[in-house]
């Protein structure tokens, strides 16, 4: 069961009108195969989300104005805050995947020793980062907004394809 995650605006956080999507456990069978960073790697290049890295989400509440972001826990679990620090603080945990449209806040609030995570892009776009302090008007704030509306909904969901949660919630 995939599970929409509505963010509000929170002034330095864009956020955005499309739900951020949670896939509790999605990653389960690859983490049982060998190589399951490079499968979970394989498996979101095939659905068209490439630029991928492993490693951690950042201490600290950012986002990006440019590109969506998928994130597949493979190792550990964290408590990720999402949307700014007004915003909701989801488990994220060996297995699950998490879809963040383009504006959206996080931000790792605690985590295992062993929290590891995959993180990919639509077409593998080169993400900018934003933080509360580097969003210093309201003028830049506002031309945030419009490149946010701008990113392209991606054409497959990075876990299901074809016929995922990207068409049924996104579209």
């Amino acid at each position: 069961m995939i599970e929409q995650i509505l963010l509000k605006e929170d002034q330095p956080y864009p956020n955005s009108m499309l739900p951020v999507l949670f896939y509790p456990g999605a990653f389960r069978e690859i983490l049982e195969m060998d190589e399951p960073a490079q499968n979970g790697i394989d498996l979101f290049e095939e659905n068209g989300y490439t630029n991928a890295w492993v490693n951690g989400i950042f201490p600290y509440h950012h986002f990006h104005s440019n590109t969506h972001e998928v994130l597949a826990c493979i190792s550990g679990e964290a408590s990720v805050q999402l949307g700014g620090p007004n915003g909701k603080i989801i488990k994220f945990t060996t297995g699950d995947v998490v879809l963040l449209p383009a504006g959206t806040a996080h931000k790792r609030v605690k985590a295992s020793k062993d929290f590891k995570i995959i993180g990919a892009y639509p077409d593998g776009k080169n993400y900018n980062t934003y933080r509360s302090e580097d969003v210093t008007s309201d003028e830049q704030y506002q031309r945030l907004k419009q490149e946010i509306k701008n990113v392209p909904v991606p054409t497959l969901d990075p876990v299901q394809s074809k016929g995922g949660a990207v068409k049924k919630y996104w579209y």
